[in-house]
């Protein structure tokens, strides 16, 4: 096992390591031999550019040390470095331009990174003292965006897309993908948005960033997602910089998986994620408040389910249309264990719920989704091996909800810490068991519907 400090650097070309007492110190460069910068950044500034944005100082700061977090995550297992299989110890130093707003930040970096991934982080900033920002060689108006929007092309990005595009927003898409799959899922969605509104045709904007494996000496490799949505974030604080008449970053998610309450008490930690959970969304705002940007970010959706964001969405014919081409699934590339392509696997807790909004929204039998699983009957004797597991724990969940409805005042604490005043704790309770009753409503239909055709038959 061992600690590691993660070194950002514009100097050296080279990945270096230093063992010192108690971690390894190593020199992560930014620049490649052509002293561009790495890990895609250099491409996200070019197709900026092309577009007239031009990120600040502070944007790119921000986008970099997500970088470094992102490449701690993926590039130092747990299983190798750390006592409990889990809990990592990671300290990350960074240069940055405006040092003396960044200082102040870091024990909140430190906190919110703490929060998201599990893990034990040390935050630290030093001067840069280089630009690092470009700038138009003549005076240009900085274009204008109605609304700048994260675009995972999962169903909720999608509705949040549409919704846009059918109010005649001119839109940006902020997308992040690390691997194939997803970025098809993205490409497709934008060619139906191109043929469906060719006035209205959003702004993709999208930053590729991955590490080759075993990047960090020693450290080798983590197949986790959990920084993800910081870095999501980063880039797109990084583009809205660049930009104005915007000052918003939209993070579509219904509240049901943004408060992602643990369904047992076994799944408390590790199995939780907290990408969208309010005090992290709170945490984001805090850190650009801090820095002096007239920024923030806001989950519109933070009060709806799944179901519900399906059946108020603008145009729900078109969204039917294009469900298919949308990805939820936590994992689809698992569906090659069963000697299938990639697709939804149908039993997950990203599936589960999206199979409950589309039964919510739409007609049984109208979701054109492929899943892997279709029958919710097969997923439930599945339990003992697995892929009834999620399923099952939203069927103890639900029970619970509907013997006491009162414990979801108490339950949705359970995922992190939330503030605020009685109404808006109220409305997040009430999402919660609105939530569970919809899967609720999606599992006895379906079983129902299964058995009565399994006795016709």
């Amino acid at each position: 096992m061992n600690n590691y400090l993660l070194v950002g650097d514009y100097v050296h070309k080279e990945v270096a390591s230093t063992n010192r007492a108690d971690y390894i110190a190593v020199i992560v460069p930014f620049r490649d031999d052509d002293d561009n910068l790495q890990y895609g950044i250099s491409q996200a500034m070019k197709k900026m550019k092309e577009n007239s944005i031009y990120p600040t100082e502070d944007g790119i700061d921000i986008l970099s040390l997500a970088g470094l977090v992102y490449l701690a995550d993926t590039r130092i297992s747990r299983r190798l470095h750390s006592q409990d299989s889990w809990t990592r110890e990671i300290a990350i130093e960074l240069p940055v331009y405006n040092l003396e707003k960044w200082t102040p930040l870091e024990g909140l970096f430190t906190r919110m990174l703490n929060f998201l991934t599990g893990d034990r982080w040390i935050i630290s900033f030093r001067k840069r003292d280089e630009e690092l920002a470009e700038k138009p060689e003549v005076e240009i108006p900085l274009p204008e965006f109605d609304a700048v929007t994260l675009f995972s092309g999962g169903m909720d990005s999608l509705i949040g897309t549409i919704n846009h595009l059918e109010n005649y927003h001119k839109t940006a898409l902020i997308s992040h993908a690390s691997e194939a799959h997803t970025k098809n899922a993205q490409s497709k969605l934008l060619t139906q948005f191109q043929c469906k509104y060719p006035d209205l045709d959003p702004l993709y904007l999208d930053l590729w960033m991955v590490f080759r494996k075993n990047l960090i000496p020693g450290g080798g490799n983590e197949n986790t997602t959990r920084s993800r949505s910081f870095l999501f974030m980063a880039f797109g604080v990084f583009a809205i910089s660049g930009m104005k008449g915007v000052s918003t970053l939209e993070v579509p998610e219904n509240g049901l998986i943004a408060l992602n309450v643990p369904l047992e008490e076994l799944r408390i930690g590790s199995h939780s994620t907290r990408t969208t959970h309010p005090f992290y969304l709170d945490s984001w705002n805090q850190v650009l408040n801090g820095l002096g940007l007239d920024l923030s970010v806001r989950n519109p959706y933070w009060n709806m389910t799944k179901g519900e964001m399906a059946v108020a969405c603008l145009n729900k014919d078109f969204l039917l249309q294009v469900i298919q081409d949308s990805i939820s699934c936590s994992s689809p590339q698992k569906a090659r264990w069963s000697g299938a392509a990639p697709q939804h696997c149908g039993y997950c807790i990203p599936c589960i719920i999206r199979r409950a909004a589309m039964n919510k929204a739409f007609q049984e039998g109208k979701d054109s989704t492929p899943y892997l699983i279709e029958s919710v009957l097969e997923i439930a004797a599945n339990h003992s091996k697995g892929k009834g597991a999620q399923l099952r724990s939203f069927q103890v969940a639900i029970s619970k909800i509907k013997r006491q409805p009162q414990l979801a005042k108490i339950l949705i604490h359970k995922s992190g810490p939330l503030s605020g005043e009685n109404d808006y704790l109220q409305e997040l309770s009430d999402v919660y068991h609105r939530g569970l009753l919809e899967v609720d409503n999606f599992i006895t239909k379906s079983s129902k519907s299964e058995s009565l055709k399994q006795k016709e038959e």
